[in-house]
């Protein structure tokens, strides 16, 4: 008889992992530790995940979850175009600020390995890509972006800021509030995507 997982259990492991590597780093945390902070045996660690680089995969792909599933439903509630992009900057940065060990797991340790990289970036960063682009495409079929701006590349130069501003914060270790940069961060896009 298969043994049900348990949602509770591998989310404390994860949280546990986000903590142990954002403080070890990944090459340097083992799966014993991890499984000291979660409460849990070393064996029951590999009852949920096949190997520590599985647990880092799932980490990054929850916190990309919620980023797509908020974002999504930002979007929703948002009307214009403009409103769209303003809410996904200040999605992002909020969230981002939110937890800064995630923080370090998700613009650190992440880009040590060309094939972290390469795997994840293939999955949900192209989906949350195509979120950013939806809204972009909304505003040049409504008039309020430039047209002749390709929406895949618009797409990406907006995750590029947006992400270079969250990896600046996580390296800087100011005590400031990531989200307390929307407005100049979303003016500083804006005025690239405006129609002039």
């Amino acid at each position: 008889m298969a043994r049900q997982i348990d949602g509770k259990k591998k989310e404390r492991i994860q949280d546990a992992a986000v903590v142990e590597i954002a403080h070890w780093g990944y090459y340097q945390t083992t799966v014993a530790r991890i499984a000291k902070r979660a409460g849990v045996a070393d064996g029951t660690i590999y009852l949920y995940f096949k190997n520590k680089e599985e647990i880092l995969y799932s980490v990054f792909e929850r916190a990309m979850g919620r980023f797509i599933n908020e974002g999504r439903a930002s979007l929703e509630k948002s009307t214009g175009a403009k409103e769209k992009l303003r809410n996904i900057v200040e999605l992002h940065l909020t969230l981002v600020g939110e937890d800064r060990d995630q923080a370090i797991i998700t613009q650190v340790e992440l880009r040590h390995s060309l094939h972290f990289m390469d795997q994840l970036s293939r999955a949900q960063v192209g989906e949350y890509l195509e979120i950013i682009g939806k809204a972009v495409v909304q505003g040049q079929e409504s008039g309020e972006f430039r047209a002749d701006l390709d929406p895949v590349f618009a797409a990406k130069a907006i995750f590029g800021v947006l992400d270079e501003m969250a990896t600046d914060w996580v390296l800087s270790r100011r005590n400031t509030r990531l989200e307390s940069k929307t407005s100049a961060v979303f003016d500083f896009i804006w005025a690239g995507l405006r129609v002039c």
